[in-house]
């Protein structure tokens, strides 16, 4: 027997109206949907804020080596990854009557929002250790309480959709509100508080930033965790445990890792995020120094990338319905590393134009298109996650959202982690780039460490990205498998 049951019967949700989905329930409303997914505004706020600006900020304003950030960066990712487990299995088993995920949800807000500003708020320290200390300390608290909300959001969602299409809409409602928030951070950063020739190296900039980007994930952490209040019924409700925890954390982890499904899943996010670890970590570095653009027109590129991660909802919406989620994750990765690895080589062999309009708009075009493509893959694959919830239900008799996704969150941080601890010890002993900019901003840099810095960040991280297309090529669950699945479920477990 599965280890849930359904708070509501099939009979009384079709009693309230609707279509019902393949699975005897009801499809979220659109308020519904917008309600639940305005909790991707605290997770793209936060991982924008800490990918795009936080290792620029710690090594060229700050002046900690890049070795040393890569590494506070790196060990704090990797801390928090064998955290979520944990994270994800205790909100599997929370009984309370605000259910599983909620008091996760509501107790992590302010302690996420507190710790996103005091990592941009870094005080003059004249010891390196105990900067390294504060970096660390700040980072560990932020990582963790980014867990406990982001773990539990996520597989609430699992939870809320229950249909195959309504899964994957729903991921398309997550994805917008997750670009809006992208494109709110990058306006915030370059366009508000960084604006200007000099104002990614002032320090003073990067403190109104982090407050700025604390209050929203606040407020949106607590919309999206009151707002779904009313929706509980729609839950799984655990049974009780007829063995201690203890006894059963080991088996169930094992059970995780004996499904196929998820080790490709798993294998796709790790060599993925390991690539985009690196190109995102160096992507101010990437913009400043080897394309040499100013502030503004950063901008400008990333506004047209977040344009790009629009238009790729409808376009994903298009393809999700006529292929299968895996072939429009597969050869969305292939897509994305070609992407990745052309601007940079037709940059060095001179077949671009110099610096102005034509290049701005090149630029804008690559970024633009990448997004499309990151689109289609980012939706593709969490709803296949979610179908993989299905099937370990069916092959083992228990619902995991919260440890699948503890899972997948695990070896996605521990492979960015990787990510940023490479780029880091890639501007120390491969690029040479200096970590006192803040201090001697007009000092120059060598063009070997340029070419370095614009091959690390495109064809290096290109060539990482395309095994993960390997791995998903292995995935299996298919439209009709997962339909088959459910209807067994159905089966065996009649609400």
């Amino acid at each position: 027997m599965t280890g849930f049951v359904a708070e509501e019967t099939e009979q009384n949700r079709a009693g309230k109206g609707g279509v019902v989905g393949t699975d005897g329930a009801l499809p979220l409303s659109p308020v519904q949907k917008a309600v639940y997914s305005t909790g991707d505004f605290a997770d793209a706020v936060t991982g924008i804020a800490l990918a795009q600006f936080l290792l620029f900020y710690l090594t060229a304003v700050v002046g900690l080596s890049g070795s040393l950030a890569g590494t506070a960066l790196a060990l704090t990712l990797v801390v928090d990854a064998f955290v979520d487990p944990l994270i994800g299995y205790i909100s599997d088993n929370t009984r309370s009557r605000w259910g599983r995920r909620h008091p996760f949800m509501l107790a992590s807000a302010v302690p996420l929002a507190v710790s996103l500003g005091l990592i941009f708020t870094i005080p003059k320290f004249n010891s390196t250790p105990l900067l390294f200390g504060y970096v660390v300390a700040v980072l560990l608290v932020l990582r963790f309480s980014f867990s406990a909300f982001i773990l539990p959001y996520i597989a609430l969602g699992a939870e809320l959709a229950h249909d195959y299409t309504d899964r994957s809409v729903l991921m398309v409602y997550r994805n917008f509100f997750n670009i809006s928030a992208n494109l709110l951070t990058v306006i915030l950063g370059f366009g508000v508080f960084m604006s200007g020739a000099n104002g990614l190296l002032s320090r003073s900039a990067y403190i109104p930033f982090g407050w700025t980007c604390g209050a929203i994930v606040f407020v949106a952490a607590l919309t999206s965790a009151f707002g779904t209040m009313s929706v509980r019924d729609r839950m799984y409700v655990i049974k009780p445990p007829d063995r201690s925890a203890l006894a059963r954390i080991f088996e169930e982890f094992r059970d995780v890792f004996r499904s196929h499904s998820f080790l490709m899943l798993l294998a796709t996010i790790v060599v993925f995020w390991i690539a985009q670890g690196t190109a995102i970590s160096l992507g101010v570095h990437n913009f400043t120094y080897f394309w040499k653009i100013k502030p503004a027109t950063i901008q400008a590129v990333l506004i047209a990338q977040n344009i790009g991660y629009f238009a790729g909802i409808p376009v994903c919406a298009f393809l999700i319905h006529r292929f299968e989620k895996k072939d429009v994750c597969t050869w969305g990765i292939v897509i994305v590393c070609a992407l990745l690895f052309a601007p940079s080589v037709l940059r060095i062999i001179g077949a671009l134009p110099e610096n102005g309009p034509l290049l701005y708009a090149i630029l804008c075009a690559f970024w633009f298109i990448q997004a499309v493509v990151l689109t289609n893959i980012f939706i593709s694959f969490n709803a296949m996650m979610v179908d993989a919830t299905d099937e370990h239900d069916l092959l083992f008799g228990v619902r995991r959202e919260g440890l699948y996704f503890a899972a997948l969150s695990f070896s996605g941080k521990a492979a960015l982690g990787i990510g940023s601890l490479f780029a880091g010890f890639a501007l120390d002993y491969i690029i040479h780039f200096p970590s006192d900019l803040a201090d001697h901003p007009n000092q120059i840099i060598s063009p070997h460490s340029i070419v370095m810095l614009g091959l690390i960040a495109g064809p290096g991280a290109a060539a990482i990205s395309a095994l993960s297309a390997f791995a998903m090529s292995r995935y299996r669950i298919s439209k009709s498998e997962l339909f088959r699945i459910q209807a067994e479920l159905r089966e065996r477990n009649p609400r």
